[in-house]
Order: C-alpha cells, then sequence, then structure tokens
C-alpha cells in the first residue's frame, strides 16, 4: 500500500516536471551565423574610379563605372566571378612639339570597357554574421578603349597618336556582403586595377622632346608604365 501510493503521488509531481522542462527544451539558443541560400548570384554595379592617366597623362582619367557580376559558389568559401564594367571618362590629347608645361592641347572621349574574373576567398565561409561577409579577391582580365578618333586627335602626327588598344588587367580588393533577405545581397568592394600604358613612338624622337621643367630636354621617356585605377563600388545582387 505504501509503494502504490508512492508511485500515485509521484505521476503528478514527474507530470509537473515534464511540463516545465518542456518549453525549456524548445528554446534555442540563437545563432549569429546564418546560411547564404543558392549557389548563384547576378547582380548590378555602380561606382567610382579615380584612375590615374600616368606620369605623360596619356591615359584614362577618373570616372563613374558600372556593370554587372555573375557569381558562382565553390566548395567551401571560395567563389568566382565573373564581371563586365563600363568606365565612360575622358583623357589628354598630348602634342609633345609643345613645351612640357603646355603640351596637352584638349580632351577626348574615352569608353573603357573591362572584362575581368575573380576568385573570392569568404571570411565566414557559406555563411554570414550578423548578416555580413567580408571577402578579399583576386583576378585579372582585359580592357579596351572602344571610343573613336576625336576632333582634337587629328591635330596631331601619326606617330605622337595615343592608342589604348586592348591592355591586360591585374587586380585586387576587399569587400563586404551584407544578406538583406534570403534572396538579396548588397555588395560592397574596394578594388584597385591595374593596367599598361604604352607612350606614343613620336615622343622619343629628340627633335620634338618635351622640355624639362628647367627648360632642358628630357632624357629618354618611358616607353611603359603601369598605373592604377582604385574603384569603390556598390552592387545589389540577386541569389538562386
Amino acid at each position: 500500500m505504501k509503494i502504490r501510493s508512492t508511485v500515485h503521488g509521484a505521476v503528478p509531481l514527474l507530470a509537473a516536471v515534464a511540463t516545465l522542462a518542456g518549453p525549456a527544451d524548445a528554446q534555442l539558443i540563437p545563432s549569429s551565423y546564418r546560411f547564404i541560400e543558392g549557389r548563384q548570384e547576378v547582380s548590378m554595379i555602380s561606382g567610382y574610379m579615380p584612375a590615374d592617366p600616368g606620369r605623360y597623362d596619356l591615359g584614362p582619367r577618373p570616372g563613374p563605372v558600372f556593370g554587372a557580376r555573375y557569381a558562382i559558389e565553390a566548395a567551401g568559401p571560395i567563389f568566382f566571378e565573373g564581371l563586365v564594367t563600363y568606365l565612360p571618362t575622358d583623357r589628354a590629347v598630348i602634342d609633345p612639339r609643345r613645351a612640357r608645361d603646355d603640351w596637352s592641347i584638349g580632351e577626348t572621349p574615352v569608353h573603357l570597357v573591362m572584362l575581368d574574373a575573380r576568385i573570392d576567398f569568404s571570411l565566414t565561409g557559406r555563411r554570414t554574421w550578423r548578416r555580413i561577409s567580408p571577402h578579399i579577391f583576386l583576378g585579372g582580365g582585359l580592357a579596351a578603349d572602344l571610343a573613336t578618333e576625336g576632333e582634337r586627335e587629328r591635330e596631331l602626327l601619326p606617330e605622337d597618336l595615343f592608342d589604348f588598344g586592348t591592355a591586360f588587367t591585374a587586380n585586387a580588393g576587399t569587400g563586404l556582403r551584407v544578406s538583406l533577405t534570403s534572396r538579396l545581397m548588397l555588395r560592397a568592394d574596394a578594388s584597385t586595377t591595374f593596367w599598361r600604358i604604352l607612350t606614343p613612338g613620336g615622343f622619343q624622337d629628340p627633335n620634338k622632346r618635351p622640355p624639362t621643367e628647367g627648360g632642358q630636354e628630357s632624357g629618354q621617356l618611358e616607353q611603359r608604365q603601369w598605373v592604377a585605377g582604385s574603384a569603390l563600388t556598390l552592387s545589389l545582387g540577386w541569389r538562386f
């Protein structure tokens, strides 16, 4: 009888404990990490690139950039992306027959199109921390000026014409991805792109070589220079 009464007395007690423990077990500790949905992303890009025109002011000048990006996740924290960007700007028209401090005779439009491939490393893998995922990247590609010959360039001798042509580029940078929703991703990047500028052959003619600030003819000019454009961009992407 004592055993039976003990058992009957314990049943309500166990039921009460189970009732109290149930909600506690159901409560999960919230995590600051969230999984990034989808393995692919397309995005639109806009920003600004303060491009360096080079020592002789031949190359493209600073201007806005616009473009598009396609990215795909690989294994772990690695993802790959391809970009096409457009830099509408201008550059100086340089006449080496003039004095060095007055050898610019005007400006001409530049329509610089850049194609890049990059490999990115996400510091948080395929997750965000408090909706943020920082990353670093490295890549390279091609850049070409699609502008036709400007009016002021017709005043130059053929050997003095600067031609950007098609240049190989190298770039590196860092950025942040911010998960707005499970599909929308806001991204901010700071990158530096390097390309080479070739000095026209006519600039090497000693009979019209630009004088230095001291009034004397300069020595041999650099035939090629590596210059950089450091861009700050924002993009809004859709993941799928």
